[in-house]
């Protein structure tokens, strides 16, 4: 899921024991169980402790559930992740293995060390708000918009989670109260706006999911009006803490530890961020040098500039010249550019297409006010074959200003839209989530490698530019955003390691990266929240383009595309460095 507008929506991780006591719920199995119960145990653990989880990964029987996040809870959770860590490196410890487990465990491994350093490192629930409004924004999202239940048992169980929501509130004011010191402003101000939309959509939006339904429609109001009421105590309450909020939103010292374990890269972040910039002055090289290639053909008639910064923006503003006029050429423009990737990618025999697509491309629900909705949300891993997963495509609200809805088609132009496409839908995310929903090793889906994930997604761009999709302005549209993807890196590490200020951000973003205002400022709301994501773009094209030009080398003449891209859905989103392996050999370390 953009991740520009276009990011894939789960509900947020969170600890909650709900149910029974917490104590139990975290009870590790009995000895003597065999190591792989390890990873099953944990999968049956998350998802009764993260209800919202469940549901995204279409799991049903916790769906009348919401997190419970009381302190007791919460060190609960800490205890069961330690304590599965400790299985997981003993399994890990035997050399004799078996392969798939020992991928299995060390994606587990992952996962519960991100778990530990949010809960126990970062404390996550003392000190930022955020943490509890993802997971209440989030909330009833899945129910609302999925199809595999009926339409009243699906709207019943969201009714039910939403008169939960005061419940997890309070528990978030609980945990947020005497924290002002820790917390950094940035996250407070930008939860408080979170709080008072997520209310806006329960008061006035939740119900009208009911339709014609009384009985159900009524059960709706009252959850939601519960909900709206305590979501806009929560916003007051965040309102207050911002004025004595005194933390700072960068990981500092912690940063190097956090890249590890969410990337996987054992690189030192120094030597990374060599790289990161290197390869912008290249890529900005790159840029100049296609564009006076293709200048007389995309503006003809028009002087080419000689300073190189001065063309490549001018190319940039060409490409925001063609934006659709109005919301629904641009839902009209996204849906046939869909349509016509899947039958460029038969004709052309890139990739073995799973049957059915069962994609469904369409605006976001009217009834979705005030929540940001546009992405994909995929079908879980547990949901029938046939699930649908929907692309509810991002465009701005209806009560935008004109000026706001230009610059939105300006900056998710078509040329944008004819690039994006290949990365979000076919054959990026979605044909990547399809064929990890359908994997046996479920734990893969869950918690899946997000440098595989991007690098996947970005490395469909070009593959598709280079096979013939699109005309030389969506390569220019592929371009601009490989820069925006170097310099994300770039910003994220300097940001948490040598105090790069908001407005350092946006004028390295506009002035070294060539970019729009928009995307300097959302590139710095995102390096503050959800660090170190953002490297995961630039980082993972470069493995998985590395790849493909080693075993195409490797292969010469009995290199078969196709094979290679069935080749890197086998294994499901674990690391490249095991397609490396697989397919040249070698070790891929551990």
């Amino acid at each position: 899921m953009t991740r520009s507008l276009f990011v894939l929506i789960f509900a947020l991780a969170s600890a909650a024991l709900s149910g029974c006591g917490a104590e139990e719920r975290a009870q590790t199995p009995a000895a003597g169980a065999t190591e792989p119960t390890v990873v099953d145990d944990y999968l049956e653990t998350w998802f009764r402790t993260f209800p919202t989880r469940a549901t995204a990964a279409g799991r049903h029987e916790y769906d009348g559930e919401l997190e419970d996040l009381g302190p007791e809870a919460r060190l609960a959770w800490i205890d069961y992740n330690r304590q599965t860590l400790e299985r997981v490196e003993s399994a890990l410890a035997d050399d004799e293995l078996d392969f798939d487990l020992r991928l299995d465990l060390e994606l587990l491994r992952r996962q519960v060390e991100r778990q530990m350093m949010d809960y126990e490192l970062l404390e996550a629930p003392r000190r930022n708000p955020l943490y509890w409004t993802g997971i209440l924004g989030n909330a009833t999202v899945f129910l609302l918009v999925r199809d595999d239940l009926p339409l009243a048992e699906r709207l019943g169980r969201a009714a039910e989670r939403a008169a939960l929501i005061p419940r997890l509130a309070a528990q978030a004011e609980e945990a947020l109260a005497g924290s002002a010191a820790l917390m950094a402003r940035e996250h407070c101000e930008l939860a408080a706006r979170q709080a008072g939309g997520t209310a806006d959509f329960y008061r006035e939006g939740f119900a009208v999911a009911a339709g014609e339904n009384e009985e159900l429609r009524q059960a709706m109001i009252d959850g939601g009006i519960a909900a709206a009421e305590a979501l806009e105590a929560l916003a007051l309450f965040l309102g207050e803490l911002c004025e004595q909020a005194a933390g700072s939103p960068r990981l500092e010292g912690r940063y190097d530890h956090r890249f590890r374990v969410v990337t996987g890269i054992e690189d030192p972040v120094a030597s990374v961020l060599d790289r990161a910039e290197a390869a912008l002055a290249g890529k900005r090289r790159e840029v100049a040098e296609y564009g006076r290639g293709i200048w007389e053909e995309v503006l003809p008639g028009e002087a080419a500039p000689a300073d190189d910064v001065e063309l490549v923006r001018r190319l940039f503003e060409r490409i925001g010249e063609d934006g659709a006029a109005s919301i629904e050429e641009y839902v009209v423009d996204f849906k046939t550019l869909i349509d016509e990737s899947v039958r460029f990618v038969r004709d052309n025999d890139l990739v073995t297409l799973p049957e059915p697509l069962t994609l469904i491309t369409d605006r976001s629900p009217a009834y979705f006010v005030g929540a940001s909705v546009g992405g994909v949300y995929p079908a879980g891993p547990y949901a029938p074959k046939d699930a649908k997963t929907l692309l509810f495509v991002p465009t701005p609200p209806a009560s935008a200003p004109a000026e706001a809805k230009r610059a939105f088609f300006r900056d998710f132009n078509h040329h944008f839209n004819v690039m994006i496409v290949p990365h979000e839908i076919i054959p990026g995310h979605y044909l990547q989530l399809k064929y990890a929903a359908a994997h046996p090793r479920k734990v893969r889906a869950i918690f899946g490698d997000g440098v595989y994930i991007e690098g996947w997604g970005t490395f469909c761009e070009r593959l598709m530019l280079d096979q013939g999709w699109g005309t030389p302005l969506a390569r220019v549209a592929h371009l601009k955003k490989q820069l925006e993807n170097i310099a994300r890196t770039i910003v994220d590490i300097r940001v948490h390691t040598a105090g790069m200020t908001r407005d350092e951000v946006l004028a390295f973003v506009q002035d070294e990266a060539l970019q729009d205002a928009q995307f300097a400022g959302n590139m710095w709301r995102r390096a503050i929240t959800s660090s170190p994501q953002l490297t995961s773009y630039y980082l993972g094209y470069a493995e998985v383009q590395g790849l493909f030009d080693d075993v195409r080398e490797a292969r010469g003449e009995a290199f078969v595309l196709k094979d290679f891209m069935d080749g890197m859905m086998e294994m499901g989103p674990v690391p490249v460095r095991y397609y490396r392996e697989r397919m040249l050999g070698g070790s891929a370390g551990s």
